[in-house]
């Protein structure tokens, strides 16, 4: 036997320490994976708030599809912005003030942006009537010729 073992207190203490290195490392291993399930959550939301941003430098590419510079530089600015507490209309109104309103990808609908929003639906309206007078226009021609045949 070992002569480290024939004390009762010493054979006590042992395993006191082991008890306590094992639940200590469970405890360690607990908060550690905790750790990258923040990081994922900001990840998720920096990647979604790179998807409503259009790069500076490319054109008609969101941050999360360009690859220049400019593009990781703000990503990782996104993402930084996060972990110090910035909700996500917080880290878009820093964005906007800094680059200015052309870096949205999908401006707010305000009176100066009125034109981009309203624009497309005025035009499908006055298609779509133009379209109509025309199909009528033409089908009420060959009703007058066969009439005055």
């Amino acid at each position: 036997m070992n002569p480290l073992f024939r004390s009762p207190y010493l054979c006590l203490l042992f395993w006191l320490l082991s008890l306590a290195l094992c639940f200590g490392g469970a405890t360690f291993l607990a908060t550690a994976q905790e750790g990258p399930n923040m990081g994922a959550s900001y990840q998720q939301q920096a990647i979604a708030i790179s998807k409503e941003l259009r790069c500076p430098m490319a054109t008609n590419q969101t941050l999360f599809e360009s690859q220049a510079p400019i593009a990781h530089e703000l990503k990782g600015q996104i993402f930084s912005l996060l972990e110090q507490g910035y909700k996500r209309d917080e880290v878009l109104d820093f964005m906007v003030q800094r680059y200015g309103e052309k870096i949205r990808y999908q401006p707010e609908f305000k009176p100066s942006t009125m034109a981009l929003w309203l624009g497309p639906l005025v035009l499908l309206v006055a298609g779509l009537g133009l379209g109509l007078t025309l199909i009528k226009r033409k089908s009420a021609s060959p009703d007058k010729a066969t009439r005055s045949v």
